[in-house]
């Protein structure tokens, strides 16, 4: 398999001063916090953890639907917290809860050069997208690949509000495909909603692999020195919110360049993805 590498940047909490000041953080809602801390402690059983989940109806229920999506792609259909937790592990019931306390803190109100229903439609489709193709080229990493690519973008509600309405406008000229967003932001502000995007990964704790996945998404065909470990999340950054098939066609051609895989299938994968991904993305908001 083709090494993916990054280029090396600056400290990600310079860019998090930078770019949005004595901002404060998206707070997760405190159900989700302590059913991350128990998961990740060891001496937590499962039956400790769907305890937890499970005295939560609405985490409970959102749980489930997600679960059971047609995205997530179980053969079978989970009826209980407990049943859900067990069937997971611990690595993929972080990866889920992660998502899920991600998508409810992050802003959900549009503004000039963010449409909110686009945002995670697209978020959604790189998720499912990105596991699916995960499962051709990485197999080993399916879940975090999934919440990696469906939260690459995280920074880019946060920056549109904390930075109204300049970067709005940034982001518009970006849509309308006069330049990539990274290099748009790189030359108005000296970083980019990738390295954001990491440092408030690791600002949450979250998994390094996530953090670092999500902070070179946009760097990863670029052949430097640090080597990328989600190549998945690298493929999906290629699909856009607008200009749907420029992304497509580009995603299709890094694909077979870089991985081997056939056009036809990738494009199956894809068009296959993308019908699974409509409603995961009406739970998503």
């Amino acid at each position: 398999m083709l090494r993916l590498f990054r280029k090396a940047r600056k400290d990600p909490q310079q860019s998090l001063r930078e770019a949005l000041g004595d901002f404060e953080l998206p707070v997760f809602p405190g159900i989700l916090t302590a059913a991350l801390e128990r998961v990740r402690d060891e001496d937590a059983s499962f039956a400790d953890i769907g305890d937890l989940v499970a005295s939560d109806p609405g985490l409970s229920v959102r749980m489930l639907k997600t679960v059971n999506s047609v995205a997530f792609a179980l053969r079978h259909e989970v009826r209980n917290v407990h049943h859900a937790v067990s069937l997971l592990g611990r690595s993929q019931l972080e990866s889920i809860l992660i998502s899920m306390a991600v998508s409810q803190a992050l802003p959900s109100q549009s503004v000039k050069g963010f449409h909110s229903k686009r945002f995670w439609s697209t978020a959604a489709r790189r998720a499912v997208a990105g596991r699916a193709l995960a499962e051709l080229i990485d197999p080993s990493h399916r879940s975090e690949s999934f919440t990696a690519c469906l939260l690459q973008d995280l920074a880019i509600p946060i920056l549109a509000h904390r930075r109204e309405p300049e970067y709005g406008e940034l982001l518009e000229c970006w849509h309308r495909g006069e330049e990539e967003l990274p290099q748009l932001e790189r030359q108005a502000y000296g970083w980019d909603h990738a390295g954001v995007g990491e440092s408030l990964c690791q600002e949450w704790g979250f998994p390094e692999l996530l953090s670092r996945s999500i902070g070179s998404h946009h760097e990863a065909f670029e052949e430097q020195t640090e080597e990328v470990a989600l190549p998945a999340a690298g493929l999906v950054a290629l699909l856009r919110e607008v200009d749907e098939q420029t992304g497509i066609d580009r995603l299709v051609d890094a694909a077979q360049q870089h991985f081997g895989l056939e056009a036809d299938c990738t494009v199956e994968t894809l068009r296959s993805s993308f019908e699974a991904a409509e409603e995961f993305a009406r739970m998503l908001g």
